[in-house]
């Protein structure tokens, strides 16, 4: 069954790519977007990170949100690399292509995307993390300007919506 749905995604991707004009039939909606993102891409939950962060000091844990979200409250130890420039910063600052790298995002649709995109230029052990959502429902703690927290009850946001939904 999940080979028919990759096969059907990939055949409305490349209808939805085709030449000529496009119309409203040919675009993909937010949950095809998201479904052909996260497809091939392994992911993570947060007790595996703790782990992996406690035993390999050179893991790589990059946060590839906006700036904003990014201060607002991130995983101790992440590096910061917007989505859209990762590929060219990590061609440029590493060189290591079995370095242990894991991606994070809010929910884990940007970071699925980075993760693919960081495997096509040849890092082999890229992974995503389910979601710092994720990590703050597991009651993990977080940092920021003020220091370091653990959320009590967290707003509903999802940047694949619209503002204000």
């Amino acid at each position: 069954m999940k080979r028919l749905i990759e096969t059907g995604l990939f055949a409305m991707t490349l209808a939805a790519t085709s030449t000529g004009p496009a119309s409203a039939q040919d675009l993909l909606t937010v949950e095809q977007v998201i479904a052909l993102a996260r497809v091939g891409v392994e992911t993570v939950d947060s007790a595996y990170l703790r782990q992996r962060l406690a035993e390999n000091p050179g893991l790589l844990l990059l946060d590839v949100r906006t700036r904003r979200e990014f201060d607002a409250g991130h995983i101790s130890k992440a590096t910061w690399m917007e989505r859209g420039i990762v590929e060219f910063r990590m061609a440029r600052l590493e060189r290591d292509a079995d370095r242990e790298i894991i991606v994070y995002c809010a929910v884990g649709n940007r970071s699925a995307l980075v993760t693919k995109a960081l495997r096509a230029q040849g890092y082999r052990n890229v992974v995503a993390l389910d979601g710092f959502n994720d990590w703050l429902e597991a009651g993990l703690p977080y940092e920021n300007f003020l220091g370091q927290a653990v959320m009590a009850n967290r707003r509903e946001i999802n940047a694949a919506e619209p503002a204000g939904e």
